[in-house]
């Protein structure tokens, strides 16, 4: 009894095994399907940037040429306004240029309408419309006007054209022995020198209303324009002379009685 205790041959037909260590369970199908999606999701996002870059970049690229063109119109107009500004102001500068010409020559041709007037009585006798101012003048015409039955008679200076001076001589309508000459204009040369007649008791007397002409002798070197001066108041006192005497009548006789005493002295002899 006591070995049978100790050994235990016994078999036992419901022996227990131990079961290996379990292995890990897979990974769900939806985890792993979930990051597939998104890195197809990333892929498709990458592309649409992508394609919007090279579109935005497509479209830089236009604007950077309509840019461009727009700054080459705008130098091409900018040079455009500046030539014509240029223009207009050359054709401003014309314009006053020749505007103050005009207002020049249109003083010069205003200052010539200085009207004067001068009476100058005459005798009845004489029926010429000449007046001794001590310049000298060119008759270029004469007409008879409406309200005076005398004619009236145009002169201009003999400086003409350079002189713009001109006269018109009429009788007056209400006393014909006085004689009106209208001078137009102011003369541009020096007046000639007046000469002052010595008095002669033995000649006939002069016409008080005749103008005095004096010469002045005081430059000893005359110069071109004094010649000249002098020569044109010679030929005016010879004129003036000779109107003078042929109006004086005691002069006309004084003259016929020395002509009909001379040839009575040659019938004598």
């Amino acid at each position: 009894m006591e070995f049978s205790s100790l050994l235990d041959t016994s078999l036992n037909l419901n022996a227990k095994h131990e079961a290996p260590p379990p292995l890990p369970p897979p990974p769900p199908k939806q985890e792993g399907e979930s990051q597939l999606f998104m890195a197809f999701g990333r892929n498709e996002e990458r592309g649409a940037l992508v394609e919007e870059i090279n579109r935005m970049s497509a479209e830089n690229k236009k604007l950077t040429e309509m840019l461009s063109m727009m700054c080459e119109n705008y130098s091409g107009l900018r040079s455009q306004l500046a030539e014509y500004r240029s223009k207009k102001r050359k054709s401003n500068d014309n314009v006053e240029s020749s505007s103050s010409d005009e207002d020049s020559s249109n003083k010069t041709l205003i200052k010539p309408n200085i009207i004067s007037h001068s009476h100058v009585r005459t005798q009845a006798s004489d029926t010429s419309l000449i007046v001794k101012d001590g310049y000298q003048w060119r008759k270029y015409g004469q007409k008879v006007t409406r309200d005076n039955p005398s004619p009236r008679a145009y002169f201009k200076c003999s400086f003409a054209p350079t002189c713009p001076v001109k006269k018109k001589v009429q009788r007056s309508v209400e006393d014909q022995s006085i004689v009106i000459a209208t001078y137009e204009g102011e003369h541009n040369h020096p007046h000639p020198s007046k000469v002052e007649a010595p008095p002669n008791r033995s000649s006939p007397s002069l016409s008080p209303l005749a103008p005095r002409i004096t010469l002045d002798l005081t430059n000893s070197t005359p110069t071109s324009d004094d010649l000249r001066g002098k020569a044109q108041v010679q030929h005016c006192l010879v004129e003036q002379m000779a109107s003078t005497l042929t109006k004086d009548p005691t002069f006309k006789a004084a003259l016929a009685a020395a002509i009909s005493g001379k040839f009575l002295q040659q019938n004598k002899w």
